[in-house]
């Protein structure tokens, strides 16, 4: 009993961040965006937790991978996508009346779901990316946008760059392309049964240290400058 038990705690915590990214998704069209951050919290907290438990539990299998990745399409490919869908509507609410170019840019934004796809399915078949990654996790991607558009009513620096057209439209682009690009991005799991645990995490720990000191200082914005510390120090340890 304990054996059937065991295997279905993982799927159940993935399915529990499927549900959280779908409430998400409503609230984005309610333009909530506070809400929609939090039950973005709860995705990301339900994804690590089913990874974690799949580890301890030794109840990996096939179904799990699909499962997760077909949940991390949902919250962290379609809602981001679908938030700057609405911050581009909002800013520009006759998108659709520009001539020949109304329909693509209207949206452009769902690009980043289709790259988040192609990042999933690349993760899935790719044996190189058991200890670190290639490419920003879509976790990671979702948590800087939804953070940035959440800053910008805190910060009118924010406000001012990415509250336009073009600049929502680069922002798509530099993300799919982070998404699944070549890049080494170090994973956030430490081993604590393991020999010299300092030095051979120290990157991940700074990294987690600094974080905390950027949250607690600027909010949102300060979730959205962890994510741009996390791809700059993985290109630094790549590089150096």
């Amino acid at each position: 009993m304990w054996t059937i038990t065991k295997k279905i705690i993982p799927n159940i915590l993935t399915s529990l961040n499927l549900l959280s990214g779908c409430l998400a998704l409503v609230f984005v069209f309610r333009h909530d965006f506070e809400i929609v951050a939090y039950f973005m919290f709860f995705s990301v907290f339900f994804d690590f937790c089913d990874g974690l438990s799949a580890r301890v539990l030794k109840a990996y299998s096939p179904l799990g991978v699909q499962l997760d990745s077909l949940a991390d399409m949902v919250s962290f490919g379609l809602v981001p996508a679908a938030m700057l869908h609405q911050l581009l509507i909002k800013i520009n609410p006759d998108l659709l009346s520009i001539p020949i170019l109304g329909i693509p840019l209207f949206g452009f934004p769902f690009i980043i779901a289709v790259f988040s796809a192609l990042r999933l399915a690349k993760f899935n078949i790719d044996e190189r990316q058991h200890d670190s990654f290639l490419g920003l996790p879509t976790p990671a991607n979702a948590i800087f946008i939804v953070s940035t558009v959440l800053a910008a009513n805190d910060f009118t620096f924010i406000h001012n760059i990415l509250c336009c057209d073009i600049s929502i439209i680069l922002l798509c682009i530099v993300m799919s392309i982070l998404l699944v690009c070549e890049i080494p991005m170090f994973a956030l799991k430490i081993n604590f049964s393991e020999s010299n645990i300092i030095r051979r995490n120290i990157t991940k720990i700074i990294f987690l240290a600094v974080s905390l000191i950027f949250i607690l200082l600027l909010g949102f914005a300060g979730v959205s400058l962890s994510v741009v510390m996390y791809i700059l120090l993985s290109i630094i340890k790549w590089r150096f």
